[in-house]
C-alpha cells in the first residue's frame, strides 16, 4: 500500500485512470460475506483476477484497513483464493509468507492445468510449504492427459515426496471448462483417486451462463440445475467406489460453486455432507453486466471506474461530445442493457460509440435537444461505468483509490494507489 503524502483530487490525476472507490470495495466484500453465512455457505474461497492486488485481497478476506466491520452479523470465513495467473499466484504465496495463515496459505490455480505451468508453480509451492506447513496451491484438471503429465512431472522431478492437490472441474450447464456430471466425470475421479501421485481436494463448478439471465427464478434454476449435477456426480462416484471396493470418503470433497451473478442464490441448497465454499471474484467492483444480473442493485455499490477527460464538443449534427477514453481503457465488451459504457451518476447520457482511444458521448433519446455543453467544458473530468470491470481493470497499471460515503461523487481526493500483479509469467 503507497498512501500519498499529500492527497491528489480526481481531476488532477492523468487520464483514463482507473479509480477505486475503497468504501464500496468494503461494503460488497461484507455483504458477501455475511450473505453466504444466512444462505448456509460458510466458507468462502475469492477469486482475486478482477483486482488482482495485495489490498484488494486483505479487504476480501475482512482484515484490510478502513473496513466498516460486519456490526456484529455472522459471516462466511475466507478460507483460501482463486487465482488465473502465475504473477497472481505469486502475490498470494507472498502474501502468506508474510501473514503465514489462511486464506494466504490455500489457494487454487483456477484455469484447466497446462504442463507449461507446473515448472512455476512447484518452486511457488515449495516456497509457500517451507513457511506454512499446511500451506498448498491446489489445481484444476479436467482431462485425463492432464493426470498424465502432473504424473510425469513428479516422476520425472527431483522431489520424491511431492504430491499435487486438484480439484476436478465439472461442466454443469455453462458448457465452457469442465468434465461432465456423468460416467466420464466418475471415470476421471476414480483415476485422480487411484493415482499415488495426485490427490483430489474437492469438486469445481462455474455458473457462468447465470451472466445471462436477471431474474431470480432463472438464476435459481441455475444453481439448482448446478448443485443438482454435482450430487448426481458424488452418488455416481459414490457408488462406482463402493462397487470397486475403493474406501475413499468422497463426503470429504470439499465442493467450491458460484459466481457473481449468482451468488445470492445459494439458498437452503447445500444439502449434502460435504463442505461447501463460493467462489465469486467480480463483486468486488462490479459494473453494468452485474447490474444487468441484479447481483449490484445500484450504481452506488460499483467500485471500480475509469476516469476520463471531455476532449471534443461536436455542436453540429453530432450534438455529443467525445472523452479521451476508449477500447484501450475499457475494452469492448457489451453487456444485455446496450451501449459501449455508461457515465456514473447520469443515466441521461448515452456512450453510443468508442474507438480504440475515445469515446462519444450524447443524449440519451435527446432527438434535436441541443446537448448541455457548457456543463461538460473541455478538459472536465467524469467517471465511467465500464461493461465488465475485470477486462477494464486489467488495462491499466495502478488504480487510484478513494474512499467516499455518498454516491455518485464527480470530485474527490485519492488516498491511496494500489498495484495490481499484471502478466502471465
Amino acid at each position: 500500500m503507497t498512501t500519498t503524502a499529500t492527497p491528489q483530487k480526481l481531476s488532477d490525476l492523468a487520464t483514463p485512470a482507473f479509480v477505486v472507490n475503497r468504501h464500496s470495495f468494503h461494503r460488497n466484500c461484507e455483504l458477501v460475506r455475511t450473505s453466504a453465512y444466512a444462505n448456509g455457505i460458510h466458507h468462502l474461497r475469492p477469486h482475486v483476477k478482477t483486482h488482482k492486488t495485495k489490498e484488494g485481497c486483505l479487504i476480501q478476506a475482512g482484515m484490510g484497513d478502513g473496513g466498516g466491520g460486519g456490526g456484529g452479523t455472522p459471516a462466511s470465513t475466507v478460507i483460501g483464493f482463486v487465482v488465473s495467473t502465475i504473477p497472481e499466484l505469486s502475490m498470494v504465496v507472498d502474501m502468506a509468507c508474510q501473514h503465514q495463515c489462511r486464506p494466504f496459505s490455500d489457494i487454487l490455480f483456477g484455469l484447466p492445468i497446462c504442463r507449461s505451468k507446473l515448472s512455476a508453480i512447484q518452486k511457488l509451492k515449495i516456497k509457500l510449504s517451507s513457511v506454512v506447513n499446511d500451506g498448498n496451491i491446489h489445481l484444476l484438471v479436467d482431462n485425463p492427459d492432464q493426470i498424465d503429465f502432473l504424473e510425469s512431472f513428479i516422476l520425472n522431478s527431483t522431489s520424491a515426496e511431492m504430491q499435487w492437490s486438484v480439484f476436478l472441474k465439472l461442466d454443469t450447464g455453462y458448457h465452457r471448462a469442465g468434465t461432465t456430471c456423468d460416467g466420464q466425470g466418475v471415470s476421471l475421479a476414480t483415476r485422480i483417486i487411484e493415482s499415488p501421485y495426485i490427490s483430489l481436494k474437492g469438486l469445481y463448478s462455474h455458473c457462468g451462463h447465470s451472466y445471462s439471465v436477471n431474474t431470480e427464478e432463472e438464476m435459481k434454476k441455475i444453481v439448482r440445475d448446478d448443485h443438482n449435477n454435482i450430487l448426481e456426480l458424488l452418488t455416481l462416484l459414490t457408488d462406482h467406489l463402493k462397487d470397486n471396493d475403493n474406501t475413499f470418503d468422497t463426503s470429504s470433497l470439499d465442493i467450491s460453486v458460484g459466481s457473481t451473478p449468482s451468488m445470492f442464490a445459494h439458498n437452503g441448497l447445500t444439502n449434502a455432507s460435504n463442505n461447501f465454499e463460493l467462489h465469486p471474484g467480480n463483486y468486488v467492483f462490479y459494473d453494468r453486466q452485474q447490474l444487468y444480473t441484479g447481483a449490484c442493485a445500484n450504481e452506488s455499490y460499483i467500485a471500480g471506474f475509469v476516469l476520463t477527460r471531455v476532449i471534443g464538443h461536436y455542436k453540429d449534427e453530432r450534438n455529443a461530445i467525445m472523452v479521451d477514453a476508449g477500447a484501450t481503457a475499457l475494452t469492448k465488451e457489451v453487456t444485455a442493457q446496450g451501449d459501449v459504457c455508461a457515465v456514473f451518476g447520469l443515466p441521461g447520457l448515452e456512450c453510443y460509440r468508442m474507438s480504440q482511444e475515445v469515446t462519444m458521448i450524447r443524449r440519451r433519446n435527446g432527438g434535436d435537444t441541443p446537448f448541455p455543453f457548457e456543463d461538460f467544458p473541455l478538459g472536465s473530468t467524469m467517471l465511467l461505468l465500464p461493461n465488465h470491470s475485470c477486462l477494464a481493470a486489467a488495462c491499466f497499471d495502478v488504480y487510484h483509490v478513494v474512499d467516499e460515503t455518498e454516491s455518485p461523487f464527480f470530485t474527490a481526493n485519492v488516498v491511496d494507489t494500489w498495484k495490481p500483479a499484471k502478466g502471465w509469467a
